[in-house]
């Protein structure tokens, strides 16, 4: 019987296996047995013991990210908090995340998968960028409400503010150049939920 450890291991090694693979071949490419190869597996057939598919892989690799998104849904309960702390921590999150390795070479793979195989970016769409852009949709409208913003369009708003985001992500493991402009993680969030927030506290004329 393989202890606890050891399965923790295993999984984590297949896990970075299907990564770097994906990342390689994308996902349609990424067979089964190159991953088993990858990780070092003597067989293919281990892989099917953590894991059911290669979607099971993938629903496994999004799961990685689960502290950005555990901070999303966490923030659901937060609707009628003040900006000045949910942004933040949305920001800060989110950036954490980008800078983690593992995090370019996911990108990678959803950016190869796009174009050729959109029921994948239905897939990813639905589990990571539209997961937190209903949530800033909400927020804003929540916090338009209680009058702390002037948010006339707030799924424009909540695009605005995640693209700021976005940029440091793509920048930093897509086009290293643009991202050699950019401050510490920690500076650039601060900077970006002050640029946003300033413009949505303008009273319209």
């Amino acid at each position: 019987m393989i202890n606890q450890e050891a399965e923790s291991g295993r999984r984590a090694q297949i896990l970075d296996a299907a990564l770097h693979v994906m990342a390689e071949h994308g996902y349609r490419g990424a067979s089964i047995k190159r991953i088993a190869e990858r990780a070092g597996l003597k067989s293919p057939a281990l892989i099917y013991w953590y894991f059911k598919d290669k979607q099971a892989l993938l629903d496994a690799l999004f799961e990685q990210m689960s502290p950005f998104f555990s901070t999303v849904a966490e923030a659901d309960s937060h609707l009628d908090e003040a900006p000045e702390h949910v942004l933040p921590r949305l920001a800060i999150s989110f950036l954490e995340l980008a800078q983690q390795p593992q995090t370019g070479r996911f990108v990678r793979i959803m950016l190869s998968e796009f174009a050729r195989h959109p029921a994948v970016a239905e897939f990813f769409a639905e589990r990571g960028p539209l997961v937190v852009l209903r949530f800033l949709e909400r927020y804003l409208r929540r916090q338009t409400e209680l009058g702390h913003l002037h948010v006339a369009d707030p799924p424009a708003a909540a695009r605005a503010f995640m693209g700021m985001l976005f940029v440091y992500g793509i920048g930093r493991h897509i086009f290293p150049g643009v991202a050699t402009a950019f401050p510490p993680a920690d500076v650039y969030g601060q900077q970006v939920v002050a640029i946003f927030l300033d413009g949505l506290r303008t009273t319209p004329a």
